[in-house]
């Protein structure tokens, strides 16, 4: 019995020093994420503070774009509405035609500029979750 006994001895020996090397070495593992990063949730705010900044500026660029956009579509509704009041002796749906024109242009960049803010909007929600 006493042969069997040393047996089973040295197999659980060898067990727990498999299972203490794989303990260390988790050990250390973890000792050394915590040297590199000692604190991950403000590395995280900080990286999501970062990040918010960039789509804010990139959102007030594409904003401020698109206004100047619009803009300039409506100033050039304005001069076609006033070159076709001055030709309306010439023919009144010739300036009908072109005052709608230019409504339409100024209606679609509008409608452009909304759908680029939502689409701004929405991917900064994305990156808030």
């Amino acid at each position: 019995m006493t042969k069997s006994t040393s047996k089973r001895k040295g197999a659980v020996d060898r067990a727990a020093e498999g299972i203490g090397h794989a303990l260390g070495s988790i050990a250390g593992t973890i000792e050394s994420l915590q040297a590199q990063h000692p604190h991950p949730v403000e590395e995280a705010r900080e990286a999501l503070a970062t990040g918010q900044e960039t789509l804010a500026d990139v959102a007030s660029k594409a904003g401020s774009g698109a206004a100047a956009v619009i803009k300039k579509a409506k100033a050039v509704a304005g001069r076609t509405k006033k070159a076709a009041t001055r030709a309306r002796t010439k023919s009144t749906p010739v300036m009908a035609r072109a005052t709608r024109v230019a409504q339409n242009v100024a209606k679609r960049a509008g409608k452009a500029v909304k759908r680029g803010r939502k689409t701004v909007e929405r991917a900064a929600r994305r990156l808030k979750r």
